[in-house]
């Protein structure tokens, strides 16, 4: 699996890549269970450190997690109106001008600072949530944690709710086929081994997938037991086969 630790590194790829090469990019302040996360489900990706990328386009798809922070928060709706797909996290709470008000380019909301709600319900049949559970309330109160709401936009769809029947998360689509998913919700940083399991993965998973462009492996993380039949199967055949993760 390929990972670019640095902006500069990242930068030298971004300058070369062709549409061939399109993938997934990880950025933010807050990025470490969301790429333990990728890595679960198979899904390669290239760090590119703590600040927004300029070097992603059509094809591409962006995936944000933020706990804190400050801009430069760079406007992403011409590469969203290429195809781009953003999957943002959590937020920060640096002001009228900050991280919501970037927000509010894709996605209307209330603005607001850090606070934690409840269990996630989820409020809409769609790609994004195919994954998600009913309802869920994270052991770590802390993934709650989130800075606004959101509110009513064209061509958006609310995924789900919080305690406090809020709007938390989001999907708004591009009629080139890009895509901006907002989890207002602060699992970047924050949760357990169960959270990580049964809430951050399942919205990663339903967030690619609502991203045409990044096929997750249907079985990313296949039980033990039934890696054991499988191999078993195939020394009942009479060959093997090595598989690539």
């Amino acid at each position: 699996m390929l990972k670019i630790k640095t902006l500069a590194a990242a930068t030298a790829i971004f300058s070369t890549m062709s549409a061939a090469q399109a993938g997934v990019f990880l950025a933010g302040t807050a990025t470490n269970n969301i790429a333990t996360a990728l890595t679960n489900l198979g899904v390669s990706y290239v760090s590119v450190g703590g600040a927004m990328p300029a070097g992603v386009g059509a094809g591409d798809t962006l995936v944000l997690s933020f706990d804190g922070g400050s801009g430069p928060y760079l406007n992403y709706t011409s590469a969203l109106n290429a195809g781009l797909d953003v999957i943002v996290f959590g937020g920060s709470c640096d002001g009228a001008a900050g991280f919501s008000a970037w927000m509010g380019q894709y996605i209307n909301n209330t603005g607001g600072c850090w606070h934690t709600d409840g269990a996630w319900t989820t409020v809409a049949n769609n790609t994004a949530t195919q994954f998600m559970p009913g309802t869920y309330l994270p052991q770590a109160n802390t993934v709650t944690f989130h800075m606004t709401h959101l509110l009513a936009t064209q061509d958006t769809v609310m995924l789900g709710v919080n305690g406090e029947g809020n709007n938390i998360a989001a999907l708004r689509t591009y009629a080139n086929g890009g895509s901006f998913n907002y989890l207002a919700m602060d699992p970047g940083p924050y949760g357990t081994a169960g959270d990580m399991t049964n809430f951050t993965m399942p919205y990663l998973r339903g967030a690619l997938a609502a991203a045409a462009q990044v096929p997750v492996p249907p079985n990313a993380v296949p039980e033990p037991a039934s890696l054991g039949l499988f191999g078993l199967a195939l020394l009942g055949m009479g060959f093997a086969r090595r598989r690539k993760q």
